[in-house]
């Protein structure tokens, strides 16, 4: 249980900044599990007292849900790519759609939707298909199945949760994603840095359950100089035919030197460790957090690693390291105790609004997912990024915002921490990503009951990272891609309403390109067209159907010492020119 803080906010834009001191954890005294969530007992109306505890924690995510590929085959043609639709936003063009994913006999929900930028290439990842464009132009190169992807690289096949990153250091790519059986990961490295050439791969079981099945749920992915980094949620059921229930959290550690082998061998696990935090809902669990994500750093010299993540119980961030790695070995690995972060006080977000102006019941269904970070994370000099959805708790309008935090990556101490939003939108799904200069660009959807303005929106925004952590804002809102329609329901027919939310998500990313630091690729999702014939689609069944949105998001150089210099010469003669100016 944790006080709340009390922080100290100025608004910027519309970008609320909160400076917080770290306070130290109290005690948890006992803990409970029903079904999929997780309730906080301390004593009767514990959470009146101490709105901070989290009261539940809805473990949404499942794998990925194959639908009947009822779809036309017909993709009514790709959206138009965009060039140099506004200041900063560079090019924009469409990546895998569900459409794509049907006409290879794999129609999922939710997407997964990932991608990474490399030094020509910019790889898609979805649940049903992967492709390969051009960067430059947004041509695409390659479209296949993502179990038939996982087959040439050796497996038997994949049931989705990809995640993909380009390491620039070793030229090759890297990718997670689950098993043909749930509880298994598969993990699969380029061979170059041409993602249509050839990939290897190996397989370690991830969680095996209780003896009755088990599924390493919801795979991170992170890389530093030592190692790969690979979280999961873990589920099983109590008995057999019983209903999944969360078993706790697994960090697999692979050191750096198994994947990518010098003479292009298939990598191994034979180096594998493995930290398992079990959960039991009793009084002695520990809290290493729900989604545990690793830290991408490029730090040299150092043999730790980071790990962040949500409290599982708690209204909460925490972190900790792993120690004792090399890019050769961890078995001598260790990780330390949880540190919490105290991040400013927030409840799960509720669904996310969208017009829905012909099916009113359908205007809050989207699911924003939760307070998870869905997206990577990374340590530049000195500092650590994250991004998560919330509803603030200085919001009482109950609307999702994307919050960003900076920490001291020694102390794990917040420096900054802000959210991106405006009354009238929900916003969620977002992504960073920073340059080594400490520029940042964040990705998320943002939509909301407007019918003018409030459809689905890919969006980003760019920052400068002070001195002090803060992010400065170096543009507005740049509108990447708007939704073709205004009712998201994938489960539905056209013109019906909708049961419950709606799978949208569950992540989002922003890269930095390897070959230019100050161009950032990032991957979002929106809304395509109806799935019927209106839609160009003769013999759907109805509902609209997801697709994602590649963009590129340009930000100014930072000029070098002796450039400072001269601008700031400049500035000063210039005002002492106006001064005189003034006296004449």
């Amino acid at each position: 249980m944790r006080h709340a803080p009390t922080p100290n906010t100025f608004n910027q834009g519309n970008t609320l900044i909160i400076m917080l001191n770290r306070q130290l954890p109290r005690s948890l005294k006992s803990l409970a599990l029903a079904g999929s969530a997780a309730l906080l007992l301390t004593s009767a109306g514990a959470w009146a007292a101490d709105p901070v505890i989290k009261p539940y924690f809805q473990f949404k995510k499942a794998p990925m849900v194959q639908l009947a590929n009822d779809i036309s085959l017909d993709t009514n043609g790709a959206q138009p790519p965009v060039f140099n639709a506004a200041p900063g936003y560079l090019l924009g063009f469409e990546g895998v759609s569900q459409y794509d994913g049907a006409s290879l006999g794999r129609n999922a929900i939710p997407p997964d939707t990932m991608g990474a930028v490399g030094r020509t290439q910019y790889m898609v990842t979805t649940n049903g298909a992967y492709a390969v464009y051009n960067k430059t132009d947004g041509t695409r190169l390659s479209l296949l199945s993502d179990s038939a992807f996982w087959i040439s690289a050796g497996q038997t096949g994949t049931n989705g949760d990809t995640r993909l990153m380009y390491n620039a250091d070793a030229s090759r790519w890297v990718m997670v994603a689950f098993g043909s059986n749930v509880k298994d990961l598969n993990v699969a490295v380029s061979d170059t840095d041409n993602a249509l050439g050839p990939w290897k791969s190996v397989k370690f079981e991830g969680y095996a359950g209780l003896g009755f099945g088990g599924t390493a749920d919801y795979p991170t992915l992170a890389l530093d100089k030592n190692a790969v980094y690979i979280g999961t949620n873990n589920f099983a059921p109590a008995t057999s035919g019983g209903v999944n229930s969360f078993r706790g959290t697994t960090m697999n550690v692979l050191p750096l030197n198994d994947l990518f082998k010098a003479d292009l061998s298939a990598p191994s696990a034979a180096g594998l460790k493995q930290f398992v935090t079990p959960f039991t809902g009793g009084a002695g669990d520990v809290d290493r957090g729900f989604a545990q994500q690793g830290v991408n750093s490029n730090r040299t010299g150092s043999s730790t690693g980071k790990v962040v993540a949500a409290s599982a119980f708690l209204s909460d961030n925490l972190a900790f390291n792993v120690n004792g790695l090399s890019p050769t070995s961890a078995a001598a690995a260790t990780v330390t105790a949880p540190v919490f972060t105290n991040a400013a006080a927030f409840t799960s977000p509720g669904a996310a609004r969208q017009p829905s102006v012909a099916i009113p019941a359908n205007r809050r269904i989207v699911d924003a997912l939760d307070e998870r970070l869905s997206s990577s994370v990374y340590e530049v000099n000195g500092r650590i990024y994250t991004v998560m959805t919330v509803n603030s708790g200085a919001d009482p309008l109950d609307e999702a915002r994307v919050r960003w935090t900076v920490l001291d990556s020694n102390t794990f101490s917040i420096l900054a921490q802000g959210d991106i939003g405006q009354a009238g939108f929900d916003y969620y799904q977002g992504s960073i990503a920073v340059n080594a200069d400490g520029q940042v660009v964040i990705g998320y959807n943002r939509s909301g009951l407007d019918s003018t303005n409030g459809k689905i929106s890919f969006m980003a925004q760019s920052f400068n990272t002070a001195a002090g952590g803060a992010l400065v804002p170096t543009s507005g809102e740049l509108l990447l891609k708007v939704s073709l329609t205004d009712d998201y329901h994938n489960g539905s027919g056209f013109g019906l309403a909708s049961s419950g939310r709606q799978r949208w998500g569950d992540y989002s990313q922003v890269s930095v390109d390897p070959s230019d630091p100050t161009q950032f690729y990032l991957i979002g999702q929106f809304a395509r067209e109806y799935n019927n014939a209106a839609g160009g689609h003769p013999g759907g069944t109805g509902g609209s159907r997801w697709s994602t949105w590649v963009a590129v998001v340009g930000v100014t150089a930072v000029p070098e010492p002796s450039t400072w210099l001269m601008m700031i010469m400049g500035f000063a003669a210039v005002g002492l020119a106006a001064r005189r100016r003034q006296l004449v």
